[in-house]
């Protein structure tokens, strides 16, 4: 397998990891988005919350690494 073939079976890991965090994302919004205003904070499982909130930024964190890393053995 050549290094562009490596290269670009990174990228799409990378992809493939940051929309599965966005997917988790996705999946506990209504529970957020839902609420109703007068409700307590205390309703909010801000445990899982954090918990996908913090996948979500290391995946794109990776994905954005990656990209930079990319550019610079192009440059």
């Amino acid at each position: 397998m050549s290094q562009d073939s490596n290269d670009l079976m990174a990228l799409q890991n990378a992809v493939q990891g940051v929309l599965a965090a966005s997917d988790r994302v996705r999946e506990l919004a209504p529970s957020v988005t839902g609420l109703d205003l007068s409700a307590s904070i205390k309703d909010v499982d801000l445990t899982q919350l954090h918990s996908v909130a913090m996948a979500q930024a290391i995946a794109a964190e990776a994905l954005r690494g990656y990209v930079e890393e990319l550019q610079r053995k192009m440059a």
